[in-house]
């Protein structure tokens, strides 16, 4: 587990709502930076903008669930390359 002071910057964590408080599909998994799970706000912003209710966010490992696209944008990684450009075809 990440404590959250410890943690280096740029750090995040991904979550969805939970099983019952939206339909499936809202249930997508959107990515957070990590000082929302320190914050004592009731509402948690979403790296796409979107407010959702802490009370109703599961928290999640990396990988797990159908990934928010805007959110996955804006996550600030590295493009993808393609192989083919870095052999030179």
């Amino acid at each position: 587990m990440i404590v959250e002071d410890s943690a280096p910057p740029g750090v995040l964590i991904v979550g969805r709502l939970a099983r019952g408080t939206a339909g499936e599909a809202r249930r997508v998994v959107h990515v957070f930076g990590l000082d929302v799970a320190g914050s004592t706000s009731e509402l948690v912003r979403t790296k796409c903008g979107e407010a959702l209710s802490r009370a109703q966010v599961e928290w999640l490992a990396p990988g797990a669930g159908m990934p928010c696209e805007p959110c996955l944008g804006l996550t600030g990684g590295e493009r993808a390359r393609s192989p083919r450009r870095e052999l030179g075809v």
